[in-house]
């Protein structure tokens, strides 16, 4: 169970279990993995950050904002079991909100590249599929009621980043601890935790560059 668990996790993460589009679930995303955060998407910017679920299985996980033919483009980059994944979203807008999903391409490993397209999506989750499997994965209350803290810097590699500091406080008394900066693309978290549960922020920078390349098989849905 910790081995499946643990590649569920990182797999989840980086798009490679919707490969399957065969299971059912709840919760407000179907398509991305669900945090507090805010939505700052400035291209070439890139965030790595280590995630430790409720079981304590952990993986590593990259968003990276990138642009192609005029598009912006999230890419989701992990690795599980040495197997190298990759998802990117095309968005109109904050990728936790299906409608601002406009089609998914990913490629797991050595694996084709495929892509969904917004008709395809549209499908699926008529079908009710969902493309992360049983849910995509949660860490904390994404909304709620916000309890301002003391900023804090927080030491992130070698640099120590200002932070704005705060509590948030969801339904049935789910909490989280979040720290945000402006200087972190494109969600601006820095380290979120709730309970066992955590994202913490390892590296980021600028100069993200599409890693996904094509030809892309369009993956069909009945």
């Amino acid at each position: 169970m910790g081995k499946d668990r643990a590649r569920r996790v990182g797999l989840l993460l980086a798009a490679g279990l919707w490969l399957l589009l065969a299971t059912v679930g709840a919760g407000a995303s179907s398509f991305f993995p669900e945090f507090y955060h805010g939505w700052n998407p400035r291209p070439g910017g890139w965030s790595t950050y280590h995630v430790r679920d409720a079981v304590g299985e952990e993986a590593d996980v990259t968003f990276a904002v990138v642009e192609e033919g005029g598009a912006l483009w999230l890419e989701l980059r992990t690795a599980s079991e040495g197997v190298p994944s990759v998802a990117a979203f095309h968005l109109q807008g904050d990728p936790v909100e299906d409608g601002n999903v406009l089609a998914v391409r990913a490629r797991d490993g050595e694996g084709p590249a495929v892509e969904l397209d917004r008709a395809a999506l549209e499908r699926l989750l008529r079908q009710g599929g969902r493309a992360f499997g049983p849910s995509a994965l949660s860490i904390g209350p994404r909304m709620g009621k916000l309890e301002g803290l003391p900023d804090e810097a927080v030491t992130v590699g070698k640099r120590k980043v200002s932070c704005r500091h705060l509590k948030v406080v969801g339904a049935e008394g789910v909490e989280a601890e979040v720290w945000l900066s402006d200087e972190v693309v494109p969600f601006g978290l820095v380290k979120l935790v709730s309970g066992d549960e955590s994202l913490v922020l390892t590296d980021f920078g600028k100069g993200a560059r599409p890693s996904l390349k094509g030809p892309f098989i369009p993956l069909e849905v009945p």
